[in-house]
């Protein structure tokens, strides 16, 4: 059963430090926008076209072409927006063996604002046929499911946070494609993407079992529809309500995918999640305004499952 560990460390620090030798054991091509995310070496292949995400999906995407994996660091706001078209033409309808990184996923840009917030990505990105969507559950997990990406023999899009986040110990080794239960329940699902939000679940998990209820917590790292059914098929036979937590408009996003799962069942479903445009500020706090806080979730989950009883 997985805890919180007391350490933090961010999901881009980690893959800061492991892609340089994780990029010359794979022989990928990383090409940068002037993210400051990259620590090049001299064995590392590596081009930084600057600020111009479009240029840098077009490169990765030429490269790939003539046998090389490649890997593109970019702000998630900045995939999903100036070069969404690039990535759905160039990388996802060929099936380009690429890795787009965002970094500053979701409200972690904090005060950079609106435009560096990026709340809409897991819902784009996943429309996109043939990409794998996926969002570590802390800095551990991101090493490994960074290689995962290097290695899979399709299009990827990694999300990651900007600051330190939570640690999670006791969390099994990631498969890209398969969610992880990591505490048992019978009685309200709690499926969590990212890190914040599987430490919120966890933490909620605690409270719910105050009030009488066992609590299932899912980590779902990958998010598509592939890994919504096998989330569907997670789920406890006995569940009677689920909860979707996200760090993104629920529309299209991780929530949306689990619900076209599992809705054959006629389950109720709780989708929490971002709710329209972010002002800045600091990531605890807009995570407060979202009502995405323990005590939040916690009272949201507790009204709905006495309302739906």
């Amino acid at each position: 059963m997985a805890e919180i560990a007391p350490e933090r460390m961010s999901t881009r620090a980690a893959f800061t430090d492991a892609l340089p030798e994780l990029a010359v054991r794979h022989d990928v091509l990383v090409v940068d926008t002037d993210t400051g995310s990259i620590k090049p070496t001299a064995e590392m292949d590596y081009v930084n076209v600057g600020i111009a995400e479009n240029a840098a999906i077009g490169l990765a995407a030429g490269a790939e072409r003539w046998g090389r994996r490649a890997l593109v660091c970019t702000f998630a706001a900045f995939s999903v927006s100036r070069a969404y078209e690039f990535i759905k033409l160039d990388i996802a309808y060929p099936r380009r063996r690429i890795c787009v990184v965002g970094t500053h996923g979701g409200a972690s840009g904090g005060w950079l604002g609106p435009t560096h917030h990026s709340t809409e990505d897991l819902a784009l990105m996943n429309a996109l046929p043939h990409m794998r969507v996926v969002v570590p559950a802390d800095a551990h997990q991101a090493v490994s499911l960074l290689e995962q990406c290097l290695k899979y023999d399709g299009p990827t899009y990694l999300r990651l946070g900007r600051k330190d986040s939570p640690v999670f110990g006791g969390l099994p080794e990631p498969e890209l494609g398969i969610p992880q239960e990591v505490r048992p329940g019978q009685d309200i699902a709690l499926v969590a993407t990212g890190p914040e939000l599987l430490a919120t679940a966890l933490e909620v998990a605690d409270r719910l079992a105050d009030e009488g209820y066992g609590a299932q917590v899912v980590n779902v790292h990958t998010v598509d529809p592939e890994s919504a059914d096998a989330v569907g098929r997670m789920l406890a036979k006995a569940c009677r309500w689920v909860v979707t937590l996200e760090e993104a408009w629920t529309s299209g996003g991780m929530g949306a995918q689990v619900a076209a799962a599992i809705g054959h069942r006629g389950t109720p479903w709780l989708p929490l999640g971002v709710n329209g445009f972010l002002p800045a500020g600091t990531h605890a706090s807009l995570l407060e305004e979202s009502g995405l806080t323990t005590e939040a979730v916690l009272g949201r989950v507790l009204k709905f499952v006495t309302e739906s009883q």
